[in-house]
C-alpha cells in the first residue's frame, strides 16, 4: 500500500489528483482552486517528493512529514498542493473499506444543502439572471438556491450573511425567486 504515483490534471482554476499505490488501488482529490497551475508546480516539487513510496493508510502521519520536510516553505500554495494529496488519500481509503469519507470521519451520509457558485466576475446581476441553468436552478430549489453577493453568485441555503444585499435582492427578483 505503498503510493507508487501522484498525477495532476490542471487548468488555471482546478487541479484534480489521481493517486496510485504499489497494488494499483487508487484514490482522487482536488488540490485547492484558483492558480491551481502554481499549486500543482507545488505538488510534483515539494509534496510528492516526500510522498512517493510512503504509506498511503498514514494520512495524518504524511501530511505532517511533509510539512516538517518543507518547513522554509509554509503558506498557501503548500497547504493548497496538500489538499491534493489530503483528499486522494483519504478518498483512497473509503474506497479500500468500502466506505464513503464522511463515513470514514465518523459521519453519516445524507442529503443536506450545498453551496456552489458561478465564480462569475464579468458579469451583472441582470444577465446572470438570464443564464438558462440559474433559472432552472432557482425554480428547482426555490429559496435554498440563488444569492449575488458582491460579484460571487452563490447557491446557499436560507441564512444570509451577504453585505451587498441590494445586488442578492436585485438578483432574485430578476429570477423571480422571492426573499424572506
Amino acid at each position: 500500500m505503498k503510493i507508487a504515483s501522484i498525477e495532476t490534471f490542471t487548468t488555471d482554476f482546478v487541479s484534480i489528483v489521481r493517486l496510485r499505490c504499489d497494488d494499483g488501488a487508487e484514490g482522487w482529490g482536488q488540490i485547492s482552486p484558483y492558480n491551481a497551475d502554481i499549486s500543482a508546480i507545488v505538488m510534483h516539487r515539494q509534496v510528492a517528493p516526500h510522498a512517493l513510496g510512503a504509506d498511503s493508510a498514514d494520512i495524518e502521519g504524511l501530511v505532517d512529514r511533509v510539512l516538517e520536510k518543507e518547513h522554509k516553505f509554509p503558506g498557501s500554495y503548500l497547504c493548497r498542493a496538500l489538499a491534493g494529496l489530503d483528499t486522494a488519500l483519504w478518498d483512497l481509503r473509503g474506497r479500500r473499506e468500502g466506505k464513503s469519507v464522511c463515513a470514514l470521519l465518523g459521519g453519516t451520509p445524507r442529503a443536506f444543502p450545498v453551496y456552489a457558485s458561478s465564480m462569475r466576475r464579468d458579469i451583472t446581476p441582470e444577465d446572470e439572471a438570464e443564464r438558462q441553468e440559474l433559472v432552472d436552478l432557482a425554480q428547482e430549489f426555490a429559496e435554498r438556491c440563488v444569492e449575488r453577493v458582491g460579484d460571487a453568485l452563490q447557491y446557499v441555503g436560507t441564512n444570509n450573511s451577504a453585505r451587498d444585499l441590494d445586488a442578492i435582492r436585485g438578483t432574485r427578483r430578476a429570477i423571480a425567486v422571492t426573499t424572506s
